[in-house]
Parts: C-alpha cells; sequence; structure tokens
C-alpha cells in the first residue's frame, strides 16, 4: 500500500491518500482542492473517506469531494459525533469556520471497532475515545500503518478539554494502544509521523 500524506488547511491538517492499483482510500479531508488535484492526476478509484473524527478541520473538504466524486464516508460508530450538531463544536468559534456537512446527503457509513475491509483494504478499527467520543484510530496491520487522527501525535496526544473530550477515557485509550507492537508507523492528523516505539518511550502520556 502506498501512502500520499498531503498537509493543507487552516491549522496544517494532514490528509492521507491509501493507494493499491488504481483504488484508494482517503483518511481525513481538509483540503477540496488539493485532495482532487492528485486524484485526477493520479486516475485513482476512490472507494471512500474514512474520518478519524468529526471536527470540523478534518472535514472541510468532504461535501465538495462527495459532490463530485459520489463516495461513502466512514466513521466512528461510537456516537455523539460532532457533525450531528455543527454548532457545537468549539473550534468553530475558535476560528470563525462553518463545516457544510449535510449528513441528509451524504452516504454516512458507521464502523464498529474491529476488523473491516472496503475493496481490497484491510484494516481494524480501534475505538480511542479522549479527544473526541468519535474518536477512532485506523490500523493497517499488514502494513504496520495506523493513523491516529487528533488521539496522537509525536510526543504529545489531543487535547481533552473540550466538548465531548475525556481524560480518563483517554487514559483508557492510551492503555489500549500501548499493547500494540513497536514497529507501526504512526500517521496523526497533524504533525511529523513517529512510530509506536518511540512513542512509548519519549510520550511522557504513553511512559508513564
Amino acid at each position: 500500500m502506498k501512502i500520499k500524506k498531503i498537509t493543507r488547511g487552516i491549522i496544517e491538517n494532514n490528509n492521507y491518500i491509501l493507494i493499491k492499483g488504481s483504488d484508494c482510500l482517503i483518511v481525513d479531508l481538509s483540503d477540496f482542492d488539493s485532495i482532487d488535484e492528485y486524484i485526477e492526476k493520479s486516475r485513482l478509484n476512490v472507494l471512500g473517506i474514512l474520518l478519524t473524527h468529526t471536527h470540523w478541520d478534518h472535514l472541510l473538504g468532504v461535501d465538495k469531494f462527495v459532490d463530485k466524486y459520489k463516495v461513502p464516508v466512514y466513521l466512528s460508530s461510537n456516537r455523539p459525533n460532532y457533525i450531528m450538531d455543527a454548532n457545537f463544536d468549539y473550534t468553530i468559534k475558535k476560528y470563525g469556520v462553518r463545516t457544510r456537512f449535510d449528513i441528509d446527503k451524504i452516504d454516512l457509513r458507521y464502523l464498529d471497532e474491529g476488523k473491516q475491509n472496503i475493496g481490497n483494504f484491510e484494516f481494524s478499527v480501534i475505538d480511542t475515545p479522549g479527544h473526541t467520543t468519535c474518536s477512532i484510530v485506523y490500523y493497517f496491520g499488514a502494513e504496520k500503518a495506523m493513523f491516529t487522527g487528533d488521539f496522537l501525535f509525536k510526543k504529545t496526544i489531543g487535547i481533552t478539554n473540550t466538548q465531548l473530550s475525556n481524560k480518563e477515557q483517554m487514559r483508557e485509550s492510551l492503555k489500549k494502544i500501548k499493547t500494540y507492537p513497536n514497529d507501526i508507523t504512526i500517521y496523526p492528523g497533524h504533525g511529523e509521523d513517529t512510530n509506536l516505539k518511540y512513542e512509548k518511550i519519549h510520550n511522557r502520556y504513553l511512559n508513564r
């Protein structure tokens, strides 16, 4: 599996395009234009969009993209999700951004924790509430690749002092993720890639 990382958006979100042959999945989508341009140039067939959680900055490009490509959007079944009430997302007030996410016009598909497959892509969904109630991680075991959204970053974690966040849930989610192999590459929603071994040593939230 090839992984194309595109960093765009008001707060520099990482968008990922996962490619197998001519098919692809997108993990989070903050900028329509850059993702669309890459898809067009590479002549890829999009199978869907995977959302790690539903903060506005991870889905700003979704409406426009779905309107063009007619693909489903996958997200956590561990609701509530922010898209049910966009005004509930504190970051909208902070950045003056209004999301345009019309859930009545989008094919939303909710994923339970456990093994999943979309086309030739096989992966596991890991429930990791804490940063938000709906936070999940996508783990592609064969490739040792983990897409963590705003749950886990290099040497830190997502904030837990906002609506739909919970510090105790975050602690339990971190305990869960520590049980996974050291050689997993971490692809976060913002910032640099890292790996789980490094985080177990250098991330104070994981090495306690």
